[in-house]
C-alpha cells in the first residue's frame, strides 16, 4: 500500500532526467541586476517583479509562476535557501519570465502578406502603417520590415541611447542618423524617430535561437569578428574569433541553444568561460564571465534560454585575472567536427536571434 502512494506521488510530478537537472538562483539578485524592482511579501511567501512592462508574481513553494496574467509553470519550486533564507528559482525560467514579449515593433513580411492581413493581426490601421512606413502605396515585398506601432520614443529621465536602442529594436548608429544626432547627450521628453530594422536573412542554423542576454541589459554591438587582437602568449597578433557585447558585471548570459556542457574552467584569453555543444556539432563558446549559474556542470544539458553565468571581465592572464577591459560577453561558435575546431562568425546569428 505505501508502494503504492510513494508511486501515485511521484506520477503527479512530471519526469526530469538527472543530466537536464537545472541549477537554483536568487530571484531579487538575478533581476534585480536587470534593473527589475523586487518585492518581497511577508504573508503568503509571495515575490513581485516588476521588469519594465513584465509584472511577475511567484511564490515560494509553488511551481506556478505568473507573468502579466499569464501563468508558466516551471520545473521547480521556488524555495527558500536554507543557509541563507533567500528565495530561490530554477535557472532555466529567469530568461522567459524577464524577456520583454511586446518587444517587437517590426514585423517581417512574410509570402502572401498584404497590409490588410498586417493591419488586421496587430489592431492598427492600413493609413497608419504606410504613414509610419513611409510607404507610398500598398505595395511590400517578402523580407521587409514594417513598423507595426508608432515609430517615435519619447525620451525618459535616465534613458540612454544603448538603452532606447536594445529595447526598441534598433542600434545607436541608426538611432543617431536618423534623428541627426552628433552626439550622445538626450533630454527628457525629445522624441526620437526609431527607424525600422533593415531585411536579415534568415541563418541556415539554429533559426529557433535566442539572444544570450534579455532586452534592455546589454550595449549595442558590431562585426568585431576577424578583427586583430595584440594580446597574446606569443606576441603575435591574432584574429578575434568571435563577437563581443558590452554590458554591467553580474548581467546574466541565458543558453541560446541546447546542448551539452564540454568545456567549464579558466582560460588564459576567455577567463571563466563555457562551452556548450550542440546536437549538430556547433559549440557555443561563452568567455570572460564574472561567475557560474548552478546547475552548469561538464556533460550537464542545458537547456535553450537558461542561465547559465554572468557577465565579467575575467581573462588575459593566469587564473584570477580581471579588469584588463570593460565587462563584457564574448559569444564565439565553432563547428567541433573539424580538427582543430573551425571558428564562425556569430554577428549574423545574434542580429536575428535579437529581434525575433
Amino acid at each position: 500500500m505505501v508502494l503504492v502512494l510513494v508511486m501515485m506521488v511521484l506520477l503527479s510530478f512530471p519526469y526530469y532526467p538527472a543530466e537536464a537537472s537545472t541549477g537554483m538562483v536568487s530571484i531579487r539578485n538575478v533581476f534585480e541586476s536587470m534593473g527589475a524592482q523586487v518585492e518581497w511579501i511577508p504573508e503568503g511567501q509571495v515575490i513581485r517583479i516588476q521588469r519594465g512592462k513584465n509584472q511577475i508574481q511567484l511564490a515560494v513553494g509553488s511551481r506556478i509562476a505568473y507573468k502579466n496574467g499569464q501563468k508558466i509553470t516551471m520545473d521547480q519550486s521556488v524555495r527558500l535557501n536554507g543557509t541563507t533564507h533567500v528565495a530561490e528559482m530554477s535557472t532555466r525560467h529567469v530568461y522567459e519570465l524577464a524577456k520583454t514579449d511586446d518587444l517587437e515593433r517590426h514585423y517581417r513580411v512574410q509570402a502572401n502578406d498584404t497590409l490588410w492581413r498586417i493591419s488586421t493581426r496587430y489592431g492598427v490601421t492600413i493609413d497608419q502603417l504606410m504613414e509610419w512606413n513611409g510607404l507610398m502605396t500598398p505595395v511590400i515585398y517578402p523580407g521587409q520590415h514594417l513598423h507595426i506601432s508608432d515609430p517615435y520614443y519619447t525620451v525618459q529621465q535616465g534613458d540612454t541611447l544603448s538603452k532606447i536602442a536594445s529595447s526598441n529594436e534598433s542600434t545607436v548608429v541608426e538611432i543617431k542618423r536618423a534623428n541627426g544626432l552628433a552626439g550622445d547627450m538626450l533630454q527628457p521628453g525629445q522624441r526620437l524617430f526609431i527607424p525600422p530594422q533593415a531585411s536579415i536573412k534568415p541563418p541556415d542554423l539554429f533559426k529557433e535561437g535566442i539572444f544570450p542576454l534579455v532586452d534592455g541589459t546589454y550595449q549595442s554591438y558590431r562585426n568585431d569578428y576577424g578583427d586583430p587582437r595584440s594580446f597574446s602568449t606569443t606576441g603575435n597578433t591574432r584574429s578575434h574569433e568571435g563577437v563581443d557585447i558590452f554590458a554591467k558585471q553580474w548581467i546574466p548570459i541565458f543558453a541560446v541553444d541546447n546542448g551539452r556542457v564540454i568545456r567549464k574552467g579558466w582560460n588564459y584569453y576567455g577567463g571563466w568561460r563555457l562551452t556548450i555543444e550542440s546536437n549538430n556539432g556547433i559549440a557555443f563558446y561563452y568567455a570572460h564571465m564574472t561567475g557560474y549559474a548552478e546547475g552548469t556542470n561538464i556533460g550537464t544539458q542545458i537547456r535553450k534560454g537558461q542561465l547559465i553565468g554572468f557577465v565579467g571581465s575575467t581573462g588575459y592572464g593566469e587564473e584570477g585575472t580581471r579588469a584588463k577591459f570593460e565587462p563584457h560577453l564574448h559569444l564565439g561558435m565553432y563547428d567541433t567536427k573539424s580538427q582543430p575546431w573551425k571558428p564562425m562568425n556569430p554577428y549574423w546569428y545574434l542580429r536575428w536571434w535579437e529581434f525575433q
